[in-house]
């Protein structure tokens, strides 16, 4: 089997323009020029990580700059007609029409659409495909967005460079979630504590009793669920949004951190593990990854990927992928008792902030 192939480009930028929309639009488009990627005469589906509207600075969702980085380039650089490009996520179709308006309008994609002249979709307005992929552990008969789906859709993934409460971080793997159809079914965090621990009362104490073994079983259960989904349907390509990461619990409770990077790769599993890598976790201490690996989804390590930089518009050649490692590491909060010494490090944001505090 060849090598995947993973791509890093760091926006050297500081200060004011290291936060400003051209600091994430300009790199998104410089890296997909740089790979020259082609979509193949079909339409373009990107899927973002939207997280409940959060505001578009709030570090918590994809920031709709770099996406209209990513359409600038298929639109102008490869000639995608814009009415072929678009912009899904998913919501319950027992979500109202305003909430779902209020959702992508905090999250600045509303205006980004209009700007750019693309539609903004509802993935689950249109339906699924189910699949049943085989070699599944967790989920065996999955419903996938007929966007994600499709054989003349070319679909990118978008996800945020950021931890999370459970899965410890929050990349390619789980942003995936967003094109399960039904959304009842991609409901995995609730999913994966009843497969692991039953119908247990103690979910309604919240986490106070959770020892880090029982939260690390509750990890491996939704790691299994994420990449069954990611048998079931793998995307065309992926691009890590980490010009501003996140970690804490993913949600109002983290810290912002300027990295300027942009992961990118065809492999889905490569992306995921040089990602996690550049923020401080490997398969030893990540079981999103342990899974990955133990079941032949994942390269068993980052030296078995060749890491390239793109820098200048162009592909300078193999790296180090440690030269772009954060510093501190990302920390996690999974909202158990071994984290709460950490609970001083993150600020809580307040969601209905215009702006939010950028560590330095």
């Amino acid at each position: 089997m060849a090598r995947p192939d993973v791509y890093i480009l760091k926006n050297r930028l500081t200060g004011e323009k290291a936060l400003n929309d051209a600091a994430f639009a300009v790199p998104a488009r410089e890296m997909l020029r740089a790979l020259n990627v082609d979509p193949g005469n079909r339409a373009v589906m990107m899927k973002p990580n939207v997280t409940a509207g959060a505001p578009r600075n709030s570090g918590i969702v994809t920031h709709p700059a770099f996406v209209a980085g990513l359409i600038d380039y298929f639109v102008e650089d490869a000639g995608v007609p814009v009415e072929e490009m678009y912009v899904g996520e998913a919501t319950s179709r027992l979500t109202s029409q305003a909430q779902r308006d209020l959702a992508w309008a905090r999250s600045g994609y509303t205006e980004m659409s209009r700007e750019k002249r693309v539609r903004l979709l509802e993935l689950a307005d249109f339906g699924n495909v189910r699949v049943t992929p085989g070699n599944t552990v967790q989920l065996h008969n999955i419903g996938i967005s007929r966007w994600a789906a499709a054989d003349n859709v070319f679909y990118i993934n978008v996800p945020k460079l950021k931890t999370h409460n459970l899965g410890v971080v929050t990349l390619c793997g789980k942003n995936q979630q967003g094109v399960m159809i039904p959304v009842t079914e991609r409901h995995l965090c609730s999913d994966a504590w009843r497969a692991t621990f039953g119908r247990d009362d103690r979910k309604k104490q919240g986490r106070a009793w959770m020892r880090v073994e029982d939260h690390e079983a509750w990890q491996r259960t939704i790691a299994h669920m994420h990449w069954d989904v990611y048998l079931a349907c793998q995307p065309d390509f992926n691009v890590v949004e980490g010009i501003v990461g996140r970690d804490g619990n993913a949600f109002y409770q983290g810290r912002n951190f300027p990295c300027g990077l942009v992961v990118a790769g065809q492999s889905m599993a490569a992306v995921d593990l040089v990602a996690a890598h550049l923020m401080g976790f490997e398969p030893a201490n990540l079981v999103y990854l342990q899974i990955g690996i133990d079941r032949g989804l994942c390269p068993p390590s980052i030296d078995e990927v060749d890491v390239y930089q793109v820098r200048d518009g162009e592909v300078a050649g193999l790296i180090d992928p440690d030269l772009f490692k954060a510093d501190p590491p990302f920390e996690v909060y999974r909202d158990i008792p071994a984290d709460y010494h950490k609970k001083d490090l993150f600020d809580e944001y307040d969601p209905n902030a215009e702006d939010f505090q950028i560590t330095a």
